[in-house]
C-alpha cells in the first residue's frame, strides 16, 4: 500500500517535464511564424535555356533547386502563385475537339447538311493543328482533309476541294483515302489529284527556333537542327515536331505551295506573361515588356522580389545569369554569374550564395543593368541555315483503295462553274 504513491507522482512529474518542454518549443514557433511574416517574400521565375545543347529541363532544375534554397533562408520567404481558378474548367484537349468535331461533320455530311459538316471540319483541322505535337497518326488529319475535300465537292467549290485533297495526300503520302471507296466519282477525282500533285513543282520550308538549335521533324522525318531549309518538299500540308529544352514538344502544320517557301517558327507555346516572359528569355533577350511580364508575374504571387534568368552551356558545365527586381522596376539588377555542372548536383552551396546576398542586400544584390540587355551575353548563337533535301523514299505507290460498290463512269472531270453534286 505503501508504494502506491510513487507511481503517480512519476506520472505527474514527466507530465510537467513534458509540459515544460513543449513551451520553448510553442514560443518558438510562434517566432518562427513572426520571423516568416517578416521575410522578403522571392518569385522565384522559370530559367530559360537560351540554346538547345543544355540538357532537357536543366532550367525546370535550377529553378527548383534556387526556389529550395530561398525557401530555407532565414528572411527570405518563397512567393508562389496563386492556384488556378476552379470555378472555370480547363479547356479540353485539342485531339479532343478535333475529334468530336469529326463525327458531328461525319453525321452532317450524311444527312447532306453540308454547310454544317464545313464549319464542324474548319474546328477539327484548327484543333489538328493545334495538336500536332501529340498527334502519332497523320492518317487522321489526312482524313480531315479528305472528308472537307468530299464536302467542298458536293457543293461545286472544287477548287477549294482539289487543295484539300491534296494536302489529304501530302500528309500521308502513300496511303489509299478510305473516303474514295464510297463514291466511283471521288474516287476518280482523288486519283486526278494525285497524278497532278505529283507532277506539280515542289516548294520548300524553312524552320527557325527559339532558342537556335533544335532538332525538328517534317512528316516523321528528322531535318537536322534549326536554323535549316527544307528544298523539294510536295505541295501540300505536312506536319512537323520539335522538342523544347523544357522537355515540352511542340508542333503544327505547315501548308507548302509549289515554288514558295513557308516559313515556320518553332517556339514556347502559350499565352499571357509567363509565356511571354519565357520566349524572351529563351531568345536571349531581356526588354521592357519581358520586364513588364515579370513584374506581373511578380505581383500576381505577392512577391517584393522577382528573379529570373537563363541558363546557357559553358564548357563542359552551365552558366546561370540571373537578373532581380522589385515588381514595377524599370531596370533590372544582374547577379553574378554562376558555373555550375551540367547535372546541376553540386549547383546548391553557388545557389546558397544568391539567396543569401538576396537575403542581406535585397534588390541592392545586383548591379544596375540597362535594356535590352542579354542575359547570357558571351554566348553566340550566329548560324547559318542548314539546307537539307525531303526525302522521295515517301512517294512510293499507294495500295489500291477498297472497290467502290457501282463501276466508275468513265468520263473527264466536270468543268468549273457545275451544279453541286447530290453526293460526293
Amino acid at each position: 500500500m505503501g508504494y502506491c504513491p510513487v507511481p503517480t507522482m512519476m506520472r505527474t512529474a514527466l507530465l510537467l517535464t513534458l509540459l515544460l518542454a513543449a513551451l520553448p518549443a510553442t514560443a518558438q514557433s510562434g517566432a518562427s511564424r513572426k520571423a516568416r511574416a517578416r521575410a522578403v517574400k522571392v518569385a522565384v521565375l522559370p530559367f530559360q535555356a537560351v540554346s538547345a545543347d543544355v540538357p532537357s529541363r536543366a532550367g525546370l532544375r535550377a529553378t527548383a533547386r534556387l526556389a529550395s534554397e530561398i525557401h530555407v533562408t532565414e528572411g527570405l520567404a518563397l512567393a508562389e502563385p496563386p492556384p488556378p481558378s476552379t470555378d472555370t474548367p480547363p479547356p479540353p484537349e485539342p485531339l479532343t475537339v478535333a475529334r468530336e468535331a469529326m463525327k458531328e461533320a461525319t453525321a452532317a455530311r450524311e444527312a447532306r447538311d453540308f454547310a454544317r459538316a464545313d464549319a464542324a471540319l474548319t474546328r477539327a483541322l484548327d484543333a489538328y493543328a493545334a495538336g500536332a505535337a501529340r498527334l502519332s497518326d497523320a492518317s487522321e488529319l489526312a482524313d480531315a482533309y479528305a472528308l472537307r475535300a468530299a464536302v467542298r465537292y458536293a457543293t461545286g467549290r472544287d477548287d477549294e476541294a482539289a487543295a484539300s485533297l491534296t494536302h489529304a495526300l501530302a500528309v500521308a503520302p502513300g496511303r489509299s483515302v478510305p473516303l474514295a471507296s464510297t463514291s466511283p466519282l471521288f474516287a476518280k477525282t482523288v486519283e486526278r489529284v494525285r497524278a497532278s500533285r505529283q507532277s506539280q513543282p515542289r516548294g520548300g520550308v524553312r524552320f527557325e527556333s527559339v532558342p537556335p538549335g533544335l532538332a525538328v521533324t517534317l512528316d516523321g522525318h528528322p531535318l537536322g537542327t534549326a536554323p535549316v531549309r527544307v528544298t523539294e518538299v510536295p505541295p501540300g500540308a505536312h506536319l512537323w515536331r520539335a522538342v523544347l529544352p523544357s522537355g515540352e514538344a511542340v508542333g503544327g502544320v505547315v501548308e507548302v505551295t509549289s515554288d514558295q517557301q513557308a516559313v515556320v517558327k518553332v517556339r514556347p507555346a502559350g499565352t499571357g506573361p509567363d509565356a511571354a516572359l519565357a520566349l524572351a528569355l529563351a531568345g536571349n533577350r531581356l526588354d521592357s515588356a519581358a520586364l513588364e511580364a515579370a513584374s506581373a508575374l511578380g505581383r500576381a504571387a505577392g512577391a517584393s522580389l522577382v528573379v529570373l534568368g537563363t541558363v546557357s552551356r559553358t564548357g563542359p558545365g552551365l552558366a546561370l545569369d540571373a537578373f532581380v527586381l522589385a515588381p514595377g522596376d524599370t531596370s533590372p539588377r544582374r547577379l553574378p554569374r554562376l558555373s555550375v555542372d551540367a547535372d546541376l548536383l553540386e549547383s546548391g552551396a553557388p545557389l546558397r550564395g544568391w539567396a543569401a546576398t538576396l537575403a542581406a542586400k535585397g534588390v541592392e544584390a545586383g548591379t544596375t543593368e540597362s535594356l535590352p540587355a542579354e542575359p547570357a551575353a558571351d554566348v553566340d548563337f550566329a548560324a547559318l541555315p542548314m539546307q537539307v533535301t525531303y526525302p522521295t523514299s515517301e512517294e512510293h505507290t499507294p495500295a489500291a483503295a477498297p472497290p467502290a460498290t457501282t463501276p466508275a463512269p468513265d468520263r473527264k472531270p466536270l468543268a468549273p462553274n457545275r451544279k453541286p453534286l447530290v453526293r460526293p
